[in-house]
């Protein structure tokens, strides 16, 4: 009885997560600016709640990798070159799952990014440009709930001629 609970919960729990793909509401449009550099990444300052620093890689394609880490008690710009960026088992897992990449868009000095944080979890980061290697992050909208989250992160360019290929099978 206790077995045919438990089994009962765990269908109901495992049928009502939300596990399709959903779209990307913004579409891949290439860049020719120079209000950013894009021949590296950018990093934040630590998130103020869970202390995680954000990696952005944007490509002339439109293409973008958004997602995070913690160095702990490395060197953040080694950790994200080694565990991130040069991390050929981690970057295929973003773009095979979809998770962390997404398109990017610039119009004048705002900045505005969408990435799959999981297949049915998008959110949309709002910014400012403040010149061609630095950015400010003020809000994130989760499109799922249209929930706003205030936000602010700075991102710092570092040039980086090896970061990886846009190639993916999700972003068009």
């Amino acid at each position: 009885m206790v077995k045919s609970i438990y089994l009962l919960m765990g269908i109901i729990l495992l049928t009502g997560c939300d596990t399709r793909l959903r779209n990307l509401t913004m579409k891949k449009t290439p860049y020719f600016g120079n209000e950013l550099r894009i021949d590296g990444y950018y990093y934040s300052n630590p998130d103020s709640y869970d202390g995680l620093i954000n990696v952005a890689v944007f490509y002339r394609d439109g293409f973008c990798i958004h997602t995070n880490g913690n160095p702990a008690n490395q060197d953040t710009l080694s950790y994200i070159e080694n565990e991130i960026l040069l991390n050929d088992v981690y970057i295929a897992k973003l773009k095979n799952d979809p998770a962390h990449i997404g398109v990017f868009q610039i119009t004048d000095t705002d900045i505005k990014f969408e990435v799959w944080e999981f297949k049915s979890w998008i959110f949309t980061h709002f910014g400012n440009i403040v010149n061609d290697t630095t950015f400010i992050i003020n809000m994130r909208v989760d499109n799922r709930t249209n929930k706003s989250y205030p936000e602010n992160l700075t991102y710092r360019f570092v040039q980086f001629s090896q970061k990886p290929d846009s190639t993916n099978v999700y972003v068009k």
